[in-house]
Formats: structure tokens, C-alpha cells, sequence
């Protein structure tokens, strides 16, 4: 197997675009495109398909995401932060606060330099954090975590949960796509909001397997926190649901970093005010 074609597929997947996978591997769409197709001819399988001027993960294309994600989010961050020395600064979030909040505070150079800036679920950034595959956890949760002594919680911001959705939520959709980290959200609506106290709902591990079903399942809704909405609003219906989560910063009291993760949220706060 190409290992080599299997990340070019990943990174695909992960952005659902041949041109933002090409930008991120720095190679051409051509490229891109050239080895998707050698690797759906070598195995006799469609992993990719056009959806209007975009493409879309097949059903084949979706389990090879969900097999492969975790080598790529997790073994190889994992031994690229092994192979660095201790002065790069290893952050573990979940997809909007790694994605959109500290890209605006860093330049792309910064990024490259001293950090390593993982994208993945509240609870897998925490898990990441207790064993030590990262310095600082960036993470969204119903209520402040209640954590061993060790770990230090400083709350970032409170926002309101709205939900977001390709068709009109009263009208056509018929089912939830929620991430772990707001199945407590979905527990409260189920039982105070008529708009979704009749939807049955499907748990996966992050937002950005969220938004990634819901482009698919046209039928379907998810939730992201109010802040964000400037970045979906164009590609979305979306509702406020007037339920709160918290977003919080965790490390570890005893960290070689500690003073740069200070100074760090500081930074994350102000930018988000």
C-alpha cells in the first residue's frame, strides 16, 4: 500500500477540497488529483465523488477517513513532537479554536517554528494532555472539568450554542449529527425545544466530523458555538439555541512551558472579546 497516497487522501477527506489539500502538502491539484485516482484504480474503488463545484467522501471514501484519521492525527504529531526539541509548544484543540482562533494570532512562520497545533475533539485533546502528547489543551464542555491536581482550567470564553444546517431546521431536517463534547447541549434541547426533542441524533468524535456528515446527510443539523457563525453563515441555515458552553485552556501546573502558555491564553482571550 502507498502510504504516500493515503495521506494525500487524508488531507482530502480532512478538508473536503482537492486545492485546500494540495495548499496544506504544498504540491499541485493536479498532483492531488493524479493520486487519488492511482489509488482508487489500484484498489477498484470510487473514494471521492463531485458534489456541485466540490466533492464529496463516497461511503468507501468515509471508512478509509475514519481508519486512517487517527494515525495521521495522532502517531504522526505525536513522533513529530518526540523528534522536536522542548522548545516547541504542542497544542491539542478542537477544530474551531484550532482552526480559526489561533491562526489569527500567529503568522503561518510563527506556526511552522514553535508549535505544533493539532485539530481534534475536546476529548481526545484532554486524554492527550493527562498523557502528556501535548502542552496545552483547548477545549469546549458544558461545565468547568473537574480534574486532577495537577491540571490547571482557565476559562476562555462563554458562547451560545446555535445549531447550523443545509435545509431550514423546522422544515427538512430529520436527523442530528452531534460531537461528544455537546451531546450535553443535545440533552437539553431534547427536552426544553420542540425543534429538536423529536430528532434522533448520531454521536461522532469532533465538530469537524460534524460539519463534515452534514455536508453529506443534507438532511441533517449540528451544533457550533455562536462565535464562529461569521465563518458558516454563507454555507448554512442556522438557529440559536439559548444554551451556553464554556471554552477552557488546560495544562499542566508543572509545565517546561508554563510561562508561554500564560502568556498565550492571554492572547487567546483578547482576541475573542
Amino acid at each position: 500500500m502507498n502510504t504516500h497516497q493515503l495521506e494525500i487522501f487524508y488531507h482530502v477527506a480532512k478538508f473536503q477540497s482537492i486545492s485546500r489539500a494540495a495548499e496544506a502538502l504544498y504540491i499541485s491539484q493536479p498532483a492531488v488529483s493524479s493520486q487519488i485516482k492511482k489509488l482508487e484504480s489500484a484498489y477498484g474503488v470510487h473514494l471521492i465523488e463531485k458534489n456541485g463545484q466540490g466533492i464529496q467522501l463516497t461511503a468507501p471514501g468515509i471508512q478509509l477517513y475514519e481508519i486512517i484519521r487517527s494515525f495521521f492525527e495522532n502517531a504522526i504529531v505525536s513522533a513529530e513532537s518526540l523528534l522536536k526539541n522542548s522548545s516547541v509548544l504542542r497544542i491539542s484543540g478542537n477544530f474551531l479554536m484550532t482552526n480559526f482562533v489561533i491562526p489569527q494570532i500567529f503568522d503561518h512562520e510563527t506556526n511552522q517554528a514553535n508549535l505544533i497545533i493539532k485539530s481534534t475533539s475536546s476529548f481526545n485533546a484532554l486524554t492527550e494532555l493527562k498523557n502528556g502528547y501535548c502542552d496545552l489543551a483547548l477545549i469546549s464542555a458544558s461545565s468547568q472539568p473537574v480534574l486532577s491536581a495537577d491540571i490547571s482550567v482557565k476559562k476562555i470564553f462563554d458562547d451560545e450554542i446555535i445549531s447550523v444546517s443545509k435545509k431550514p431546521l423546522e422544515r427538512e431536517v430529520t436527523s442530528l449529527i452531534v460531537s461528544k463534547s455537546k451531546i450535553d447541549v443535545y440533552k437539553i434541547l431534547e427536552k426544553n425545544n420542540p425543534l429538536f426533542s423529536h430528532l434522533p441524533y448520531t454521536a461522532v468524535e469532533s465538530t469537524q466530523d460534524a460539519l463534515s456528515n452534514i455536508n453529506i446527510n443534507k438532511n441533517s443539523a449540528t451544533f457550533i458555538s455562536a462565535r464562529f457563525l461569521k465563518y458558516f453563515e454563507k454555507d448554512y441555515n442556522y438557529h440559536y439555541t439559548g444554551v451556553k458552553n464554556g471554552f477552557y485552556a488546560l495544562y499542566k501546573s508543572n509545565n517546561f512551558h508554563t510561562d508561554e502558555i500564560l502568556k498565550l491564553i492571554e492572547m487567546i482571550k483578547s482576541s475573542t472579546k
